[in-house]
């Protein structure tokens, strides 16, 4: 009966959020289609279909061709800052008028975000005979966080780098680690590299070779196509880039360690300084965690997960749409904590899963928006830092699914998951 009640309660929460998310998407004007983040690749993959990619970090060119989409007297501010395989992701849409191309795109990115999502729930260590109304709740309650709301409205890449970390936690979960590396870093790389720099330190710290050697690949493969599509002076103009959007984009918006410090001491020498000095702590937190679940399969969830958020966190350039990344590392964290709690489930780990996500939701909407320099300054960092320190304090033993005679833990997807030790 209480399972059935927090069920309800879930599903029924979830769905109004999506639906406002919804109808919001559905009001955005023609000028917001051809204006949105989404546009920035749109018009950069005009340049690659028109054979001009070495062109594609030329801001004045990006800028110029932008405001053709646009009414007479726009002002639009959206240089082009991804890697070049972003372009090549958006050229078969350059097919459609701007206007329709955005939500063609907003809609595949929403799916591959649900993808991701049900990819880390049938891989999670759900206990036996756990109904499909439970993981469609956790499915809802993932696609309804906070982030969602800017991600479906800006028509942002990340469902990319989502459905890329759920399919390494499955391919670990079956210990396939050289296929784990390899989808973790090709999702990453070819969208968004610099989210995911506290994930490859955490591999390095897990030592864990075959996946290394498969994240080389996938950052080779990268490396490569762009090299294709755009020449070497497209790739040095993609690194340039990068110091063209730290200095466009205010610090005190952005929602890392770096743009807390910002929100607060604005951007002075010595807010870079200490922001620089918060994000390498974040990142000494993933060589923990990385190193804390070597030979210990049972801490791949929670470990993977508080990784994932201290990345995010150590990000100078994290905006909230970025944060539903971490939406297929909530549901397999609540297969985790359903393991270890049945058959009295829900019970308080997974209350304090659960009240987290909420947590972190409600604030990326409070954050949404929100670029002034003053107190209370960005709250998402604080989420993102608390749920990094209670996975560094959850005890290594605690992390297991439970008695055997208790617990029978589904493996969901086929074989033996690495993550899926019941002892």
């Amino acid at each position: 009966m209480r399972t059935r009640r927090a069920v309800t309660i879930a599903i029924a929460v979830s769905t109004v959020l999506l639906a406002y998310y919804a109808i919001a998407w559905a009001q955005v004007t023609p000028l917001r289609e051809r204006g949105t983040d989404f546009s920035a690749s749109y018009v950069a993959a005009l340049l690659v279909r028109s054979g001009d990619g070495a062109q594609l970090y030329d801001q004045a060119s990006e800028h110029a061709r932008h405001l053709t989409l646009l009414p007479a007297g726009a002002i639009i501010n959206l240089p082009f800052i991804t890697p070049p395989t972003t372009a090549l992701l958006a050229l078969p849409l350059t097919a459609l008028d701007p206007g329709t191309a955005f939500r063609v795109w907003s809609v595949i990115e929403l799916l591959l975000l649900g993808l991701a999502v049900w990819v880390a729930i049938r891989a999670g260590p759900w206990p036996a005979g756990t109904g499909r109304t439970t993981r469609a709740a956790t499915l809802l309650m993932a696609l309804a966080a906070g982030g969602t709301y800017a991600f479906l409205l800006l028509g942002q890449i990340d469902g990319i780098a989502a459905i890329g970390l759920a399919v390494a936690y499955a391919a670990w979960r079956k210990e396939r680690s050289a296929s784990a590396g390899f989808w973790l870093a090709l999702a990453f790389a070819a969208t968004k590299p610099h989210l995911a720099i506290g994930l490859g330190i955490w591999l390095v710290a897990r030592r864990d070779w075959r996946a290394l050697g498969g994240a080389a690949a996938g950052c080779a493969v990268v490396g490569a196509v762009s090299l294709a599509l755009v020449g070497p002076a497209g790739l040095a103009g993609f690194v340039s880039a990068l110091g063209f959007a730290a200095g466009n984009t205010p610090g005190a918006s952005t929602l890392g360690f770096p743009g807390l410090v910002a929100s607060w001491l604005g951007g002075g020498t010595d807010a870079v300084v200490v922001g620089i000095l918060g994000s390498l702590i974040a990142l000494l937190g993933c060589s923990v965690l990385g190193s804390r679940s070597r030979g210990h399969p049972g801490t791949l969830e929670v470990s993977l997960a508080g990784a994932a958020a201290l990345s995010l966190l150590a990000s100078p350039h994290l905006l909230p749409h970025d944060l539903v990344i971490l939406a297929p590392a909530f549901a397999w964290c609540l297969a985790r904590a359903a393991a270890a709690e049945a058959p009295a489930w829900p019970g308080i780990v997974t209350i304090r899963v659960i009240a987290g996500w909420a947590a972190l939701g409600v604030l990326t909407l409070v954050d949404t928006g929100n670029a002034a320099s003053a107190p209370p300054g960005r709250l998402v960092p604080l989420a993102l830092a608390g749920i990094g320190i209670a996975t560094l304090v959850v005890p290594i033993s605690s992390t297991r699914a439970g008695r055997p005679a208790r617990v029978a833990v589904a493996q969901s997807g086929g074989g033996r998951g690495a993550g899926g030790s019941t002892a």
